[in-house]
């Protein structure tokens, strides 16, 4: 039973009545999916919005009436000003002294709906720099991060070294990697000392999706400079994808390397991977035989997958096979799902045999489901001569089932012919005797 102190809760947040909300955003299909558009008419003073509810209608959604408030902010001041919307589309006029700097629409995002406003460039500048919406300042980095002009890459740039709100500079360091200029670039390596630790990992981060030499040599800087370890994780992503000497030599001292939970040694066996080369083969695994307990389950998880991965097209995968095949059983259940999915990425049809022991498992648990697809994997990876021998031993063991059928039903037909032959014999001889 709802109380009236909830139903009041409820009219005040949502700006409706109780009845009112439930109605349309519980009982109600889908949400209202808004497409608003901004005209500015300087000799009339006043502003236009065209609002139209986008949703698809159908039997269960239909158009929905609800108030919506929108906030002018200029010369003049702050001014909010509510709509309500109830139309398929709508225009709003809003007289005002003069043109505003922004528009927000449900400024204290109460409303329940998917909103599509696209406001001028100049507006999501001025809204980006406006202290007093951190909400305002992430949605107008947001939409700039679809923009590639010099202006924008400068105010991103200026957002992530001087918001004060560190979610901002965040969003600020991966909207200067959507970008992905030149001038992006070097706004992000002009921004790579941050005092939140938060905000560095994500430069470092951001800088590992270019490939540029300069993003290469500020990734070797961290390594050599940072102490975080979520950071030099990053760092150490970044360089996996550099096909360099130094970076083989990096990964290697990473993988045998002590860190908390192991981290360093994840992010090494994340780049060897990615790098995609089977000289990391014999050194990973030796790391993961002799530093098992080193890590944590999710990340022997990835190690056993990486190794599979690195071996799947060496000619002999016997050693990667067998150790793989150790962890079946493992009692950790993350694990032994790890050496299954593994063992199908290794594309060793000798697997195939222990896999299927795991196919008979319940229907739907995970054991059998990660079975059946590695064997599916397997199966559909064999060679041609792998699946010509195949094909012939199936033939062979037919014809020889074949052979041993043809030689029971043959023994059938003599026993009943035989059968059928001795009533004949014995009618015959007691007609004689009679006759005597």
């Amino acid at each position: 039973m709802v109380t009236e102190d909830l139903r009041a809760v409820i009219e005040e947040l949502s700006g409706r009545s109780y009845d009112q909300f439930f109605d349309q955003w519980v009982y109600h299909a889908h949400h209202p999916e808004l497409e608003v558009n901004y005209h500015w008419d300087e000799k009339t003073r006043l502003a236009k919005l065209s609002i139209r509810q986008a949703q698809k209608l159908g039997d269960n959604v239909s158009l929905f009436n609800f108030p919506l408030t929108v906030r002018f902010k200029g010369k003049f001041g702050a001014v909010d000003r509510p709509v309500q919307v109830k139309e398929k589309e709508e225009d709003f006029y809003f007289p005002l002294e003069s043109a505003p700097e922004i528009v927000r629409l449900d400024p204290d995002y109460t409303l329940l709906a998917r909103i599509t406003f696209n406001p001028p460039s100049a507006m999501l500048h001025a809204q980006l720099a406006d202290a007093n919406d951190a909400v305002g300042r992430l949605l107008a980095v947001e939409q700039l991060s679809a923009k590639k002009d010099k202006e924008t890459v400068a105010r991103l740039k200026e957002r992530l070294n001087q918001d004060p709100f560190y979610g901002v500079r965040v969003e600020a360091s991966r909207a200067l990697r959507s970008i992905h200029t030149d001038e992006a670039l070097e706004a992000l390596l002009a921004s790579s000392r941050q005092s939140d630790a938060r905000v560095r990992r994500h430069v470092v981060d951001d800088l590992g999706g270019f490939y540029r030499d300069t993003a290469y040599a500020a990734a070797r800087q961290t390594l050599e400079a940072e102490k975080n370890p979520d950071i030099l994780s990053e760092a150490i992503r970044a360089i996996g994808g550099y096909a360099k000497p130094e970076v083989h030599e990096a990964l290697l001292r990473f993988l045998n390397s002590e860190s908390y939970r192991n981290e360093l040694a994840d992010a090494a066996i994340g780049a060897m991977r990615s790098q995609d080369d089977p000289a990391y083969l014999a050194p990973l695994l030796d790391a993961l035989s002799k530093r098992e307990a080193a890590f944590t389950s999710r990340g022997f998880g990835q190690g056993l997958s990486a190794l599979a991965y690195l071996a799947r097209n060496e000619e002999k995968k016997d050693n990667v096979r067998e150790f793989l095949m150790g962890y079946l059983n493992h009692q950790k259940r993350s694990i032994h799902l790890a050496a299954i999915n593994a063992l199908g990425t290794l594309g060793d049809p000798k697997a195939i045999a222990a896999l299927e022991k795991f196919a008979t498992a319940a229907k739907e648990s995970p054991e059998r489901t990660a079975a059946d697809r590695a064997v599916a994997d397997l199966r559909a990876g064999r060679k041609p001569v792998d699946d010509f021998k195949n094909l012939r031993d199936e033939v062979l063991a037919l014809q020889k089932q074949n052979r041993e059928l043809r030689k029971e039903l043959d023994d059938l037909k003599k026993k009943v012919e035989a059968a059928g032959a001795q009533p004949a014999q014995t009618k015959s001889k007691k007609k004689t005797a009679n006759k005597k």
